[in-house]
């Protein structure tokens, strides 16, 4: 008989519920506790899943429950200290979501703590199971437009945000090369923010991996056809236009472009609890003894170093050749340092509607059980009608920085 392994939650907001979507598709999974210091958050979460344990820190949910694999769905701030926290007390793996870490400092820490404690760290990255990146995948590996040589991605809402599931699939898909140098550009003129992290207005920046292929990435330039999952693969025979679902070929054998038949199962979405349960089983193969995962925790700490570095090239002024020396957010410094003068006054964050401050908790569970998901309820609810960002006023709901 298969062994059940006890997940715990970390983070009852949007993405704990996209984690708990893949959790309920996993047939050996069964969610034991949930932890988030906000009441109305944790009690709505307990009761939509029914979820028997509820505590307000992960501490507590540690000290009480005997748990097999912990998600981590916190805003990107905590994610390392979480971690640590998980590995510490023991937990055999955790799932941690995107970004990794703000700083290369911070993504090393969370190895290095898992590293000690023996604990499987996978960070979230789902995309990497959908049928467009893995299909792609394929088609590189088998030569279909020879050797890949240039890779084109246009992104929106923060290279943190989006960027880093475009770059990190990028790299999927040409098989996970290490990145060697990276030159980017940085604008912020307003003082924005995504979940209490400082980010850019716009930004831009090419790497160069191994294997002599690049990667262009666009974020908030150009918000027309901007996708974190969809990029153009341009190799030596050949192009791939790919997104989660959808791989388009050329080549010298096609007559033009060439839709490529994925198999998909009609109503079939290319992400949520499908590519979430995907995530899991494949890191309690790795737990029982199978292939390491395809999302660990090393292998995305390049994704967050070559998104550092494009921070750190527009600090500098220069080619940035990774390994980084810099190991706190480039970001963050170059404010600190007056590089970025914000000229455009107030203070925003683009998911501040996130906030459960001023919510009803029954207005709340009235709109989810319409079919609002939560991030369009929590809109409804402050009255948000368009998210804020290059284009857009800021938002009247702000979340203040730690």
């Amino acid at each position: 008989m298969a062994r059940t392994y006890r997940a715990g939650i970390i983070g009852a907001g949007s993405i704990g519920h996209a984690h708990m979507d893949g959790y309920i598709l996993t047939d050996n999974v069964e969610v034991v506790a949930v932890a988030d210091p906000v009441a109305k958050a944790r009690n709505q979460y307990q009761r939509a899943f029914g979820i028997p344990n509820g505590y307000e820190t992960a501490e507590e949910m540690f000290a009480a429950e005997d748990l097999d694999i912990v998600s981590v769905c916190a805003w990107h701030l905590l994610h390392p200290g979480l971690t640590i926290a998980a590995a510490k007390a023991g937990v055999p793996a955790v799932i941690c979501e995107k970004p990794m870490a703000i700083g290369v400092g911070a993504a090393k820490s969370m190895i290095d703590a898992c590293k000690a404690s023996g604990t499987k760290l996978v960070i979230s990255h789902q995309r990497r199971f959908t049928p467009g990146w893995e299909k792609a995948r394929d088609l590189v590996a088998q030569g279909a437009i020879g050797k890949p040589v240039f890779i084109n991605c246009k992104v929106m809402d923060g290279l943190t945000n989006w960027g880093t599931h475009a770059i990190d699939g990028a790299r999927f898909v040409v098989g996970d090369p290490g990145a060697i140098w990276v030159m980017g550009a940085v604008e912020r003129v307003t003082d924005k923010h995504e979940r209490a992290v400082a980010i850019e207005d716009a930004c831009m920046g090419l790497i160069q991996f191994e294997d002599d292929i690049q990667l262009f990435i666009q974020s908030d330039l150009m918000l027309e056809g901007a996708d974190a999952g969809a990029f153009l693969i341009r190799g030596t025979d050949g192009v791939l236009d790919i997104t989660e679902t959808t791989v388009k070929l050329m080549n010298g054998k096609s007559d033009g472009w060439e839709d490529i038949d994925l198999h998909l199962k009609e109503g079939e979405q290319a992400i949520g609890g499908a590519t979430n349960a995907a995530q899991v089983r494949e890191l309690i193969n790795w737990m029982e003894g199978g292939p390491v995962h395809r999302g660990n925790g090393e292998n995305a700490a390049i994704t967050v170093e070559v998104m550092m570095a494009m921070y750190e090239s527009a600090r500098q002024n220069r080619v940035i050749r990774l390994p980084m020396e810099e190991q706190e957010y480039p970001l963050d410094l170059m404010v600190a340092e007056g590089k970025l003068p914000v000229r455009e006054a107030g203070s925003y964050d683009i998911r501040g509607f996130l906030n459960w401050d001023g919510v009803d908790e029954e207005d709340y569970a009235t709109l989810r059980a319409e079919g609002l998901g939560h991030h369009e309820a929590m809109m409804k609810l402050h009255d948000v009608k368009e998210l804020p960002g290059r284009n857009f006023p800021p938002s009247s709901v702000n979340v203040p920085r730690s």
